[in-house]
């Protein structure tokens, strides 16, 4: 992560990272942002729903376990 994107995650509480695709069957690449979890610290992910709603993929993985 450069300076700009530690700037932007201090003042915004995230930075864009990149567009990726996750899959080759995705048409178009995803922006995909750095933010901060309380829980498990600085992650990644693509924004999610109309609110465009960002989520930690971590704590998906631990409610999908229970």
């Amino acid at each position: 992560m450069n300076q700009i994107q530690r700037l932007e995650l201090l003042l915004t509480g995230k930075a864009f990272v990149g567009y990726r695709k996750l899959s080759p069957k995705w048409k178009e690449a995803l922006p995909f942002y750095a933010f901060r979890c309380p829980k498990h610290g600085l992650v990644e992910d693509y924004p999610h729903g109309y609110h465009e709603r960002l989520k930690c993929p971590e704590c998906v993985k631990e409610r999908a376990k229970k």
